[in-house]
């Protein structure tokens, strides 16, 4: 295959939509490489679990996305006509203080059979390799190219993850101006003068109830509630997966799944091995995440009797500032290697897209000989999100769905 040869190290929808980018552009010789178990997307995935004989979709991570930007309007479009992405016309907005609910004006999307869709589909579009842990990578100055562990050699990287992993992998990769915009602090509070990308955690909870709770909200981001003992609510969002994602005919005999996340506060003073979270620990925070769920809906806990739970933490779940170098990618130029991800741009799908898709120009100029590198500035300043991430929202673009496809 003629070209130069990519390798892009993370498959989420910055990955993806960089891979798919270039492919467009012309340079066919790309390879995204992810760690999934289950399938690309990173944080845009679901869960499919069996329950009493039926599959049943969750939305573990991310929920929804809106649209500001014209050039990721071009992707929601595609991805509309490709029957994976709809409209979310469901009552979603902010439940405040005494159970106050204001209603979100905005258009919200969402993936057709839950967010998996918007990878799925996103993967048709660039060559994926599946369930693959890239350990180590080298620039090796002499041929100018890189050594993508046991992949052999590539003319371009692009790191296109972050945490712990995206760290240590550049840590020792000859790239020290890019390893030291990779580094990573975790918690719950902004450190304003640390000049460190800043990850939250946060707990995951996907329940499943015979029957219908009969709640008048479809989604909802949680504002200033109070639990009976009067400190802050532990739950930031709430989510029913069966009104966002099935059919009225296919929601008649439950059960009913919803998602509830937990806040970065309680995901920090919980956090254990996310790989191995130890069973205490997780009927620990199963039954608290119950408790508040109760709470913030006005029902009472003993009426919550569950036929599903399970609960995940995402240890790196949301970026808690952006990189602030004026655009929205980096590249270096001189040594053929680009990072995209929402944490360079806002964190969102929308900003993860946008960032691939920027990466991708540079990759594609830089192909052509038309350097156009980055600044490798360490400089960060906080996002304007909430704890789940940032919904932009651009009121030029309106989007009109194709009617099949809602």
């Amino acid at each position: 295959m003629s070209g130069p040869r990519v390798a892009i190290v993370g498959g989420g929808i910055s990955g993806l939509v960089c891979g798919a980018r270039l492919g467009q552009l012309g340079l066919k010789d790309v390879t995204v490489f992810d760690t999934g178990r289950r399938a690309p997307g990173g944080r845009c995935s679901s869960r499919n679990v069996n329950i009493n004989g039926k599959i049943h979709v969750f939305d573990h991570s991310a929920q929804y996305f809106t649209v500001s930007d014209e050039k990721f309007a071009k992707i929601v479009g595609f991805l509309n006509r490709q029957g994976a992405a709809k409209i979310w016309n469901g009552k979603v907005g902010r439940l405040k203080s005494g159970r106050i609910f204001e209603e979100s004006k905005a258009q919200m999307f969402i993936g057709t059979d839950g967010m998996q869709s918007i990878a799925q589909s996103l993967a048709t579009q660039v060559k994926v390799q599946p369930k693959t842990w890239v350990g180590n990578v080298l620039w090796e100055p002499t041929i100018k190219r890189w050594r993508v562990d046991r992949y052999g050699h590539f003319d371009y990287l692009v790191v296109a993850h972050n945490g712990k992993c995206a760290d240590k992998l550049m840590a020792s990769a000859g790239v020290p101006d890019i390893h030291k915009l990779l580094r990573v602090r975790f918690g719950d509070r902004l450190l304003p003068n640390d000049q460190r990308m800043q990850l939250c955690s946060i707990w995951c909870l996907l329940v499943a109830f015979p029957q219908t709770l009969k709640l008048s909200i479809d989604g909802a981001h949680v504002d200033g509630i109070t639990s009976r003992d009067g400190k802050p609510s532990i739950i930031s969002w709430i989510a029913n997966n069966t009104q966002k994602l099935q059919k009225p005919s296919e929601r008649q005999n439950g059960p009913e799944c919803w998602t509830i996340f937990s806040t970065k506060e309680f995901g920090t003073a919980n956090k254990v091995p996310q790989e191995n979270i130890p069973p205490k620990k997780a009927e620990e925070v199963t039954e608290r995440l119950l408790v508040a769920f109760a709470e913030v809906t006005g029902l009472k806990r003993g009426a919550l009797k569950p036929c599903f739970t399970k609960v995940q933490l995402w240890g790196a779940a949301v970026p808690m500032n952006v990189l602030d170098n004026g655009e929205e990618c980096v590249f270096d130029g001189m040594h053929h290697v680009g990072i995209c991800g929402d944490w360079l741009t806002s964190p969102c799908i929308e900003g993860a897209a946008v960032s691939g898709l920027a990466v991708a120009e540079k990759i594609y100029k830089d192909s052509q000989g038309k350097q156009e590198g980055t600044s490798l500035c360490c400089k960060f300043k906080p996002t304007e999100s909430v704890v789940i991430g940032a919904f932009p929202t651009n009121p030029a673009l309106h989007f009109n769905p194709l009617p099949h496809h809602q």
